[in-house]
């Protein structure tokens, strides 16, 4: 793991989610919704976002954490046998 991967947010939310279980049986849809989401709030609770750049904000931190996930689990069906190797990897 990178510093820069550290010190971004997003990437510590996109972590959060990906390990916590929950999204282990759910589309790859849904983790990337929630994501956004939950990332798009804590922005919008540190600073104003012009409302001309909302869509393309959250667009592009759409495509960010979608490519995130796809080099983080490649190799995998999905999140669930990723979570499932890196939890006997763990163990």
């Amino acid at each position: 793991m990178s510093i820069t991967q550290l010190d971004d947010p997003l990437y510590q939310v996109f972590e959060e989610h990906l390990h916590s279980g929950l999204y282990d049986e759910q589309p790859v849809e849904n983790f990337v919704r929630d994501v956004v989401d939950f990332y798009w709030t804590a922005l919008r609770q540190r600073g104003h976002i012009p409302q001309r750049m909302q869509d393309v904000i959250r667009v592009d931190l759409t495509q960010d954490v979608q490519d995130m996930l796809r080099a983080k689990i490649y190799g995998h069906y999905g999140i669930g046998e990723y979570n499932k190797v890196r939890r006997t990897k763990s163990s």
